[in-house]
């Protein structure tokens, strides 16, 4: 089994969600960091990554706070966008060479397209315990009844711990 070329991080200096090199994505990487948003110019990156033949050449990583960026190394305007929390299932599959920006754009859009046909014509209708619907822009609160409602709960809390709710939501 040949070793996967290392992927080429560039990472802002100042408040960028910081690399971990004990974990599968990160430990294996070039990094290279810069001061500002305004010294981000992803074509000087491109030839940068080209220069380096050791590294994988068709992408690289730009990561600016807790947004990382995926850029074409011959086609900078072709990105993908995705959260800190993505990178974990992202970057190794874009590294490896299974996986593309254009699959992940694909993905996305089909995912879009999806929840567009899907929102207001699925007849869904909330309803409470004694079958009565809940009017549209009312607020409710619902309750899940488990049996080992403790343990299910510790569970939950140790996979989720420290994602924000944007992150839990996605």
């Amino acid at each position: 089994m040949t070793e996967q070329k290392p992927i080429h991080y560039f990472v802002c200096s100042v408040g960028s969600d910081s690399l971990h090199l004990d974990n599968r994505t990160e430990e294996n990487t070039i990094v290279e960091y810069f001061d500002s948003e305004e010294d981000v110019d992803l074509a000087k990156f491109a030839e940068i990554v080209k220069s380096k033949p050791n590294c994988v050449q068709k992408h690289f990583i730009v990561c600016e706070g807790t947004e990382y960026c995926a850029v074409e190394t011959d086609n900078v305007e072709n990105t993908y966008i995705f959260s800190s929390r993505l990178k974990y299932r992202f970057v190794p599959k874009l590294a490896a060479g299974t996986a593309t920006i254009d699959m992940f754009i694909e993905k996305d859009k089909l995912l879009g397209d999806r929840a567009t046909k899907l929102d207001g014509q699925s007849g869904f209708k909330l309803c409470d315990t004694n079958g009565k619907i809940i009017p549209d822009g009312k607020e409710f609160a619902i309750q899940i009844l488990r049996d080992s409602e403790d343990k299910l709960d510790e569970e939950y809390e140790e996979e989720t711990e420290g994602l924000s709710e944007e992150e839990l939501l996605f």
